[in-house]
């Protein structure tokens, strides 16, 4: 049965390599900043590369369902949508509980992989276009 995932080979390997590259962004930045190893004019460019980064993986994603038909666009329309509301959600909660319950800040750039962990999450669950 189709699952209504469109599959490409360069959308996985540029995929990838977008995350691998955000990884490494986070990690550097996270390093430079102790102790002022990078000077701030570098880390400010180390982010901006880490943004592109991401809307990189937007617009591959964006590219590789628009050359779909409307089945599985509609599909994966459904399972964004459904990601969306999972991470704004526990955005929304995470941000209540910082700053009403004392739970420790969390770093706003983990709002990325949690969305396409959600993502992933609710494919299973959404495998067809009707309501």
């Amino acid at each position: 049965m189709d699952d209504g995932w469109p599959s490409s080979r360069p959308y996985v390997i540029g995929s990838t390599l977008l995350w691998i590259l955000f990884l490494l962004a986070i990690g550097l930045l996270t390093w430079g900043s102790e102790g002022d190893r990078l000077p701030l004019a570098a880390r400010a460019a180390i982010a901006l590369v880490l943004a592109l980064a991401v809307a990189g993986q937007f617009l591959a994603a964006y590219r590789l369902v628009a050359r779909q038909d409307e089945y599985v666009r509609g599909i994966t329309a459904k399972r964004m949508i459904a990601a969306a509301g999972v991470t704004i959600t526990a955005a929304v909660l995470a941000g209540v509980a910082e700053q009403f319950l004392g739970l420790r800040d969390l770093p706003m750039w983990l709002v990325y992989p949690f969305y396409w962990g959600a993502f992933g999450m609710v494919t299973p669950f959404i495998n067809d276009t009707r309501p």
